[in-house]
């Protein structure tokens, strides 16, 4: 707690919530890591196909959207999120 207070400049409580987070739940963080990356790889994908088509990327709707696919899996998500 000591050595995360003293490089992060964080406040106490949320150093002692993340050290309680990391300790209970050790593949959180890897998780969101994985999920974030096939969001932005979906995105990209995404972003690509319409270029590809002649189209405007709207990224507000891009996210809409994707957000109303509700949850899926990580295969199934990077599929649809470059489909939208």
């Amino acid at each position: 707690e000591q050595f995360f207070g003293m490089h992060s400049g964080r406040p106490a409580e949320f150093i002692r919530s993340e050290i309680v987070r990391y300790l209970g739940w050790p593949g959180q963080a890897i998780s969101y890591k994985l999920g974030e990356r096939v969001w932005l790889e979906g995105r990209e994908a995404a972003r690509r196909a319409h270029q590809d088509r002649g189209e405007e990327f709207d990224l507000k709707d891009w996210h809409m959207k994707a957000l109303s696919l509700g949850a899926l899996g990580l295969d199934d998500l990077a599929s649809e999120l470059a489909l939208l």
